[in-house]
């Protein structure tokens, strides 16, 4: 095959290169593709972001390098509404831990976007639930007025520091913007429900002992999985 001429001083300068290419033959291009692939990208972003919404709430990160293929990120998430349930009679305000503080390692196995992630998650308060009676409620067997009852608190008492392993996609170290996904759990260990009440018979031993029963049947039936929190969150990423 006769060789395209060469029509500037550039291609001039490119032909022994070229010319060494042919010779060395599609293993030797390989090895060499292998090479570059592991050193960083040219024009990667030396600090990243991403925005996301998931399990944990609405959330942000901020990345940054810490080698060829592991990244640092860091983050703070928060769930800016609360949720509705009716335990014992009583409608409760539930609410998740909020806001959550996020640090991880990223890990990329390979150049594409595929990551694995270990690190840790802070809760910045337990999971609990807040109800005040509007009648007459039975807790225990016995019967207490709203007044008596006041207003009823309870918490699932956990671990406030939880280590997190998951696995995710996207680079935020690239300019412009990305996909972003992860998923994994924080495992903060097995959780203990507790109720009180602030009402005139907050100090009673009855009223002590029968939330206490009515807690042990919500720790009772709560499954093994209620150890770990699990997280997915999606998004978009971008660097600068």
């Amino acid at each position: 095959m006769t060789p395209v001429q060469c029509r500037n001083i550039l291609c001039e300068e490119l032909r022994p290169l070229a010319t060494r290419l042919v010779r060395v033959g599609t293993p030797g291009l390989l090895a060499l593709a292998l090479a570059f692939g592991a050193l960083p990208a040219v024009g990667q972003s030396n600090v990243g972001a991403s925005l996301h919404v998931g399990t944990l709430g609405l959330g942000g990160r901020i990345v940054t390098a810490l080698g060829d293929r592991v990244n640092i990120r860091g983050g703070v998430d928060i769930i800016p509404v609360g949720l509705q349930v009716e335990e014992s009679e009583v409608e409760f305000d539930f609410h998740l831990p909020s806001p959550v503080l996020t640090a991880v390692l990223d890990l990329y196995p390979s150049a594409s976007g595929f990551r694995m992630s270990a690190g840790g998650l802070f809760l910045g308060n337990e999971i609990r639930i807040e109800g005040t009676p509007a009648e007459t409620v039975e807790l225990g067997g016995n019967e207490y007025t709203p007044d008596e009852l006041g207003v009823i608190s309870g918490s699932l008492g956990t671990s406030r520091l939880a280590p997190y392993v998951g696995m995710g996609w996207g680079n935020a170290l690239g300019h412009g913007l990305g996909f972003a996904l992860d998923i994994g759990v924080a495992y903060h260990g097995p959780p203990d429900f507790t109720y009180e009440a602030t009402g005139s018979a907050a100090s009673d031993t009855q009223l002590i002992a029968d939330l206490e029963e009515e807690a042990q049947v919500i720790n009772d039936d709560l499954p093994g999985a209620a150890s770990i929190y699990p997280v997915l969150n999606l998004g978009v990423s971008f660097g600068w």
